[in-house]
């Protein structure tokens, strides 16, 4: 066993492996599909649980191209007068298998299209270098900076012509180089273009391993070390305590292979009818339906001033979300206070909404609601603020008196312990 080395305890590309985790961790909008299914706050990303499984079985002496290739993190490359062009974008519906299973692309008018992009891509990288070097003359030297300027020399004559064919290889990424050339560019302030060459690691598939193990995981958590051996063609044993954490584990991991893509039609359709007992039970509580604030009919009335008739039958909006603050009862006037600390409620362009507070204007034991307004140009249709707050740094502001509420008695009033009252949502 002393002279049972694995990958795991020498020559592991920890550069690489954690280069790529940060850009997995970095997009919420592309994190792998898992993260989605439900929350769980100690979920591994997907790129470093299959090296760990990988590195653990294999032995030191492992090629690293081919095991950074097993991770995903690769990129298809022809070769063209000893220049590399690695292929991304459109060119890669062009790849196609010959009969000795190799991936070629066959040159025509439209690969020619995207070689001369390739070529114009390469002049503005060659700029944005010039500019980096501008800001900092000792970047000349810097080995980073070095390498994307031989990466962006122009491709050389003669290109290859119409009926000509180039074999696709597939070679190892490295996302630790391009991470270093994104730091010099954040800190210089100089945008970088994407240059990994290929989409997140966790996306493509490995090779089934030819010699299937068992794989134990006895605090699997949200199943991404589970859900990786399975995907390396290994049988896993997966535990877990929590039961929130094991019935994550039951629907990633256990049912998908037990029934395939028909669990799919399932989930749809039991989700529909737990979503329709839901809203149903939730109704009394939290009403979908409502008609338009008074300012909102008049935009409607002025819309459809040619069919008045249909005023009736759109006059009513539909609720998807709610939103909740705290609110406790102010110790000077004993007005109710909300605890905001923003009054927007959305910022998106085009659609940017706020609430205002509304109180009843009594001096003591005020009461309050809210209305929606449109917001334009940073304001409401009747001046209301939008970043207006009643609560900052933990320091409320009662929207009756004005007075302040200090941070302890609002802490009070969430323990239950102050003669002013109990703070609600």
């Amino acid at each position: 066993m002393k002279d049972d080395l694995r990958l795991i305890e020498a020559g592991f590309p920890c550069h690489q492996v954690g280069a790529e985790t940060q850009r997995e961790r970095g997009a919420s909008s592309a994190l792998p599909p898992l993260y989605f299914l439900h929350v769980w706050w100690a979920r591994r990303p997907l790129t470093p649980s299959r090296a760990a499984i990988l590195a653990s079985l294999l032995p030191a002496d492992t090629d690293p191209e081919w095991f950074l290739k097993q991770l995903g993190i690769k990129k298809p490359v022809v070769e063209i007068n000893g220049i590399q062009w690695v292929l991304v974008g459109p060119v890669l519906k062009k790849i196609t298998t010959d009969e000795s299973g190799n991936n070629v692309i066959e040159v025509d008018a439209r690969v020619l299209e995207l070689l001369r992009k390739e070529d114009k891509r390469r002049e503005k990288n060659r700029l944005i270098i010039q500019e980096l070097i501008q800001k900092d003359p000792g970047l000349k030297r810097d080995p980073v900076i070095e390498r994307w300027e031989r990466e962006s020399r122009p491709v050389p004559q003669p290109w290859p012509t119409e009926g000509d064919v180039l074999n696709v290889k597939i070679v190892a990424a490295d996302p630790a180089w391009f991470k270093k050339l994104l730091h010099i560019g954040s800190q210089l302030n100089i945008r970088i273009p994407n240059l990994y060459g290929y989409d997140r690691a966790f996306l493509a598939n490995p090779e089934p391993s030819s010699r299937p193990c068992i794989i134990l995981d006895p605090t699997a958590g949200g199943g991404s070390i589970p859900f990786e051996g399975l995907r390396l063609g290994h049988k896993v044993i997966a535990n877990e305590l929590n039961p929130v954490a094991t019935t994550i584990l039951h629907a990633t991991i256990e049912y998908p292979a037990l029934f395939g893509e028909q669990l799919s039609v399932y989930v749809d359709k039991f989700g529909k009818r737990l979503l329709k007992k839901l809203e149903s039970n939730l109704d009394e509580i939290f009403p979908r339906e409502f008609k338009l604030p008074v300012f909102e009919s008049k935009v409607l009335k002025e819309h459809l001033w040619s069919v008045p008739e249909l005023v009736k039958y759109y006059n009513k909006e539909f609720t998807t979300t709610y939103l909740y603050c705290r609110q406790v009862t102010c110790p000077h006037c004993g007005g109710e206070a909300p605890l905001l600390n923003t009054c927007w409620l959305s910022k998106e362009s085009g659609k940017q909404w706020g609430v205002k507070v509304i109180t009843d204007g009594r001096e003591h034991g005020g009461k309050v609601w809210f209305e929606t307004y449109r917001v334009r140009d940073g304001r409401g249709s009747r001046g209301e603020d939008p970043n207006f707050a009643t609560v900052n740094k933990g320091i409320g502001t009662c929207i009756h008196c004005r007075q302040a509420i200090e941070a302890e008695e609002i802490k009070r009033q969430a323990r239950g312990e102050s003669e002013h009252g109990t703070w609600k949502d």
